[in-house]
């Protein structure tokens, strides 16, 4: 196909080269254009690679290093075989997986979305927990003002107070969480509850039922998990065998 100082380049480098391309079609080969593109670029590689023989680099440590990855790698995915791909992970791997694991992890706990007041007085909590309880059940809006008024928490008075959805999983102080999901009726208010920095008072704005995700939407996550698990087991066998078969001795100063 081309020859560059003494070294012959033949077809099945073309092949590889299309190959290792994650875009790459076999059709390129058979397209004029492409295909002289495809032997140009493979000629300035080698013109480049055997430049760099001549300048030794070729035995620089950081390059030797390089090949010597890309054999391990090579090394581990032909003995590893079906564990070293995710394709090895059989739907029923995946299917089994996601049974182990639906109530712990592929369903979204209940959660209640809360508006807050948090202020400093305790009289002034109190009487923010009257006048939200004299609130129709409806009148979210109401309660939203109250904070907006009332508030001393700058990261939530923008937004009438709102928590979002809190669940048994939520980031914030146990006293609110707490408070938050033994609420149950929209319009229903906790508080005043003590907290380290004040007192604050809860809204229910509506509650959220237990959403299981479906296998569909969560497979390649399990699949990837599995893969990955399968490999690292897989791989550290591998290594105790060959550590079986090899002195090895660590020599410290």
């Amino acid at each position: 196909m081309a020859r560059v100082g003494g070294v012959e380049l033949f077809e099945d480098e073309l092949e590889r080269i299309v190959a290792r391309d994650p875009g790459g079609s076999p059709g390129r080969l058979r397209d004029p254009v492409a295909r002289k593109e495809l032997v140009a670029g493979l000629v300035r590689f080698e013109l480049l690679a055997q430049a760099a023989e001549r300048t030794g680099l070729t035995r620089d440590p950081d390059a030797v290093y390089a090949q010597r990855q890309i054999a391990v790698t090579k090394l581990v995915n032909q003995t590893l075989g079906p564990a070293a791909s995710p394709e090895g992970i059989t739907p029923s791997d995946v299917e089994r997986e996601y049974a182990a694991h639906l109530a712990d992890e592929f369903t979204l706990p209940p959660a209640a979305r809360v508006r807050l007041v948090r202020v400093a007085d305790a009289r002034l909590a109190a009487r923010l927990a009257e006048r939200a309880r004299a609130l129709a059940p409806d009148d979210d809006a109401g309660f939203a003002a109250l904070v907006t008024q009332n508030s001393g928490d700058d990261a939530t008075r923008a937004s009438g107070g709102d928590l979002g959805f809190i669940d048994r999983n939520s980031r914030l102080p146990p006293a609110i969480v707490d408070a938050a999901l033994r609420l149950e009726t929209p319009g229903e208010v906790a508080g005043p509850l003590a907290l380290g920095d004040g007192h604050a008072v809860l809204r229910l704005v509506s509650r959220r039922a237990p959403a299981v995700s479906p296998l569909r939407s969560v497979e390649e996550v399990i699949r990837q998990r599995l893969y990955r698990e399968r490999r690292a087991k897989s791989l550290d066998a591998y290594i105790e065998k060959l550590r079986n078969e090899t002195k090895v001795e660590l020599v410290t100063p």
